[in-house]
């Protein structure tokens, strides 16, 4: 029963340091460069690509996406990244009572600096593949919609 305790802890001990360790090492890049950037991005990704596309059609939660604040580096050229997450509540709550939630990532998607290339990452091997690039189509739905909106 001891070994089982301290096998429990070790183990939650060791992934802590290994997350530190990532964090220590990834250093930010600005996005102020980028043609497509915060809430643009999500939109962008969730309003261009199909659930099919994205490979999440086969998700029976629903999920969300978000943006990081900060560019992702791949193959030496930089990236915005958006991920779609799953938010699940915990059975245990903070020490005043409160609900605590955790995020599940299911989907990764980068969009080029330039706008020119949108990676989608598999989640099981890592590999990037390259999306149709769309985003000529989603910038005339929206100056459409914005124009009918106007009228």
């Amino acid at each position: 029963m001891i070994l089982t305790v301290f096998t429990a802890c070790s183990g939650g001990e060791t992934d802590s340091t290994e997350e530190s360790q990532t964090h220590e090492t990834t250093s930010e890049i600005p996005t102020e460069e980028a043609m497509i950037k915060e809430s643009d991005a999500v939109k962008y990704i969730e309003e261009s690509y199909t659930p099919e596309e994205l490979g999440l059609d086969n998700t029976d939660r629903d999920y969300s996406f978000m943006v990081a604040s900060s560019g992702v580096e791949i193959e030496e050229e930089n990236y915005i990244k958006v991920v779609a997450n799953v938010i699940t509540k915990n059975d245990a709550t903070t020490q005043d009572g409160k609900d605590t939630f955790s995020l599940e990532t299911i989907g990764e998607y980068y969009i080029s600096y330039d706008g020119e290339k949108v990676l989608k990452k598999d989640m099981e091997s890592g590999e990037y593949s390259e999306l149709e690039n769309r985003y000529e189509a989603y910038k005339e739905k929206g100056e459409t919609t914005q124009t009918t909106t106007q009228e």
